[in-house]
């Protein structure tokens, strides 16, 4: 990280932190894109290194959703359960699978 100017640190530190509050995980294909978009001279390769690497340092839980139709959809993760995101998949009966 040390090659990297101090603009972009910040803004992947600030951008990792408020998603992983906000909903408990991170996307690391969705976030690199959107960093890369913000810094053109940024490789996406580079940004999806980045991005695992402080998700890493973080210990927060991560995917690899490209199409992430329902990562922007899904409701902040509330106060109650202290920013862990506990997906429950129901089944057909409406019961935890």
């Amino acid at each position: 990280m040390h090659n990297y100017p101090i603009e972009l640190r910040d803004d992947l530190n600030r951008t990792l932190i408020k998603t992983i509050y906000d909903f408990g995980i991170v996307n690391v294909p969705v976030l690199a894109a959107r960093l890369a978009g913000r810094h053109c001279d940024l490789s996406l390769a580079d940004a999806e290194r980045l991005v695992l690497g402080f998700a890493q340092f973080y210990s927060a839980p991560i995917e690899f959703d490209r199409s992430a139709r329902d990562w922007r959809s899904r409701e902040p993760v509330g106060a109650d359960n202290n920013g862990l995101l506990l997906d429950i998949v129901e089944n057909g009966f409406g019961r935890a699978a």
